[in-house]
């Protein structure tokens, strides 16, 4: 498998957008829909009165799409059939994905289910559209479960005499990526924060993980542009590869979604050595509307 410097954005067999309450729900189908042979769309079975989730969904009908509103547990065994169904016999295909409104675990568990099924010489686009900047909430939100993003991706132990290396992407919660340093009390810390030159995401980031930050030595701090996947993929596996040699590594992709699926193909790139790990609170999110800024698409090739 190969990251693509130059992302594929036409002809695509099969194209997979998210139906949600945000504006943006909508944007990439508004570009690439017509520019695949098949597309579905895969929506939720909560928050469908919230926001623009109503109007989004009649937008989609309108194309004549076909429309899933269905749990995350479901999502693979459907995608399962219409890849058995439309493809069993052709080789390779290209398939746009679209996880702009997708949850971290719907989006890992698409990506690693094409990643892991189709033919070699496939090949996957991610899409994905920045939002306007919206405030982070108020106040800590405790860590109330820790493990991976899926299944799938929950890695091995390695080797136990080994010290423990955590990488942080960092997300703009306050002190949540604390919470998970404390608890390891690893060896080793390392911290991605993202920069988006459209907003001042990047302040809030540093201002609600100080405290983190401030124990790291300079050396173990990273940025990465959120707008250049390419970059932060080659980035964060040159760094996870060096701690490989001499600590047990785990991947844990908080912030924007652009870097838990890079998170997600590094996880299964690296198996079984690379565990990717989600952080949850445990709280339902308040729908918000995040209006589309600028679109980020790359690709991969199996």
């Amino acid at each position: 498998m190969y990251f693509n410097k130059v992302a594929e954005v036409d002809n695509f067999n099969l194209a997979i957008f998210g139906l949600g309450y945000e504006s943006r729900s909508i944007t990439a189908s508004e570009r690439y829909a017509s520019k695949s042979k098949l597309s579905i769309v895969l929506g939720y079975t909560s928050n469908r009165e919230c926001l623009r989730y109503k109007e989004n969904k009649a937008y989609y009908e309108d194309l004549s799409a076909n429309i899933h509103e269905l749990d995350n547990s479901k999502v693979v065994p459907l995608l399962k059939s219409i890849i058995v169904e439309n493809y069993l016999d052709v080789e390779p295909i290209s398939v746009l994905v679209d996880i702009t409104v997708m949850c971290r675990s719907r989006l890992a568990n698409v990506l690693y289910f094409l990643l892991n099924e189709l033919k070699e010489g496939s090949s996957i686009s991610i899409c994905y559209n920045l939002s306007s900047f919206v405030a982070p909430p108020k106040g800590i939100q405790p860590v109330k479960k820790m493990g991976p993003i899926i299944d799938e991706l929950s890695g091995s132990l390695g080797n136990l005499s080994l010290p423990t290396s955590l990488v942080f992407g960092l997300g703009y919660e306050e002190n949540k990526a604390l919470g998970v340093h404390n608890y390891y009390d690893a060896e080793h810390t390392f911290a991605f924060i993202p920069k988006n030159g459209l907003s001042d995401f990047e302040t809030h980031v540093r201002t609600n993980n100080l405290v983190l930050l401030e124990g790291l030595n300079q050396e173990s701090v990273f940025t990465y542009d959120v707008s250049k996947p390419y970059s932060t993929y080659v980035d964060l596996k040159s760094l996870l590869l060096s701690l490989s040699d001499f600590s047990r590594v785990v991947l844990i992709p908080l912030g924007p979604k652009i870097l838990s699926a890079i998170a997600v193909i590094l996880g299964y790139e690296l198996f079984p050595e690379l565990p990717v790990w989600r952080v949850s609170s445990l709280h339902s999110e308040t729908p918000v509307e995040r209006a589309s800024q600028k679109e980020i698409i790359f690709s991969v090739t199996k």
